[in-house]
């Protein structure tokens, strides 16, 4: 009889890891550190359930691994933990991306057993009500990367269906709108707006110092004592401090660097399994950040990784040549954008007498990059 693929897997005595989920970017711990006054701040906003009130609506923004969703996760959780006529549903704007596809979500969480296909929207908008009036408890319904339905403005109606069923229907209903784009609700029609009345609250990153605490409070959980050190913390650390804040690669680099060394049968995560996978999470992550990029981002990304390597002067002449204009001082701005973000990199070229100039390439892989503009541009 041939032997079982993962026999040899599963006789290995060594592993890294006490409880890998401490890692998983959807994992809520019992505590969040630095973020008391912003969940301080969501507990105000929901705190009306309590009293049969309409809960206030809620607008999260900051930038990428700051720790917006976890936190309105974690004071959900509490709430729908002590109070049962309160409950959440989470959605994330990248899959549910269309007005009908959020309403009859929500339709279902409320009991309504609505099909994904076949009805009208104003049929699914009464469907939902009448279930909700039904449902006995106050749906929040989150909606992560909301700028998603914003991009064309059949979708963007969908708060007005939201906030009709307060205002008409006199029902209860909280709105949790997650964004990269601090500036993401001034784009709301003014009639919107006024209704939404929204809670604002901004989510800055974490410093160098928060981002070692945090990670230090994740390890002990996730690893056998000793696995991962002080050195590898500190690391994973400065690399998240380095590309802005962002918590979640660090975790998701030390969840891939301890499978690293548990790959290797070894009993402790070294520098070189951490710098590993940084490579690795640094080009995923960069690439889901080109879903954030505005217009004349994604063109300059693109016109760097169709001709690399490039100098900047030659990247404002292909650009300028499209028939568009950019300010210079704008090209130099989005340039340190693409940097921050790890999509691009550059080298200082020196050309004589006419001084240096620099060269702009992609850092992940260019048909990679290209592919998923490809697919954004859909």
């Amino acid at each position: 009889m041939p032997k079982n693929l993962f026999s040899s897997s599963a006789s290995k005595e060594r592993g890294v890891f006490l409880d890998e989920r401490y890692l998983y970017p959807e994992f809520i711990p019992e505590k969040l550190p630095y973020r008391e006054k912003e969940i301080e701040t969501l507990v105000y906003c929901f705190d009306p359930v309590l009293r049969a009130r309409k809960p206030l609506n809620v607008f999260l923004a900051g930038s990428t691994g700051v720790g917006k969703t976890v936190c309105v996760k974690y004071v959900l959780n509490q709430l729908e933990e002590s109070f049962d006529r309160a409950k959440s549903l989470y959605l994330n704007c990248f899959e549910y991306n269309s007005r009908p596809s959020v309403l009859i979500a929500i339709a279902n969480f409320v009991g309504a057993g609505v099909p994904r296909r076949g009805l009208a929207t104003d049929e699914i908008f009464t469907k939902m009500v009448e279930y909700l009036k039904k449902s006995g408890f106050v749906p929040i319904v989150i909606l992560d990367e909301f700028d998603q339905l914003l991009i064309s403005e059949q979708n963007s109606k969908l708060l007005y269906d939201l906030l009709r069923v307060v205002e008409y229907e006199k029902l209860h209903i909280g709105i949790v709108m997650i964004s990269n784009d601090v500036s993401l609700t001034t784009k709301l029609d003014s009639r919107i707006r006024s209704s939404l009345a929204e809670q604002t609250i901004i989510f800055n990153s974490y410093s160098p110092s928060q981002l070692k605490g945090i990670l230090k409070e994740r390890c002990d959980g996730a690893f056998v004592k000793g696995a991962a050190g002080d050195d590898i913390i500190s690391l994973a650390a400065a690399h998240a401090a380095k590309i802005g804040g962002d918590c979640r690669v660090a975790l998701e680099s030390l969840l891939r660097a301890g499978r690293l060394a548990e790959r290797a049968n070894l009993s402790k995560v070294s520098i070189e399994h951490l710098r590993s996978a940084f490579e690795d999470v640094d080009a995923v992550s960069a690439l889901k950040s080109l879903k954030h990029l505005d217009g004349d981002e994604k063109m300059l990304l693109q016109i760097i990784a169709q001709n690399q390597p490039l100098a900047s002067g030659k990247i404002y002449e292909i650009y300028s040549a499209s028939g568009k204009t950019l300010k210079e001082r704008r090209l130099r701005d989005i340039l340190s954008l693409l940097e921050r973000q790890n999509l691009i990199s550059y080298k200082e070229v020196k050309l004589g007498n006419k001084g240096k100039t620099r060269e702009y390439s992609c850092r992940p892989n260019k048909n990679l990059v290209l592919s998923e503009l490809l697919k954004l541009g859909k």
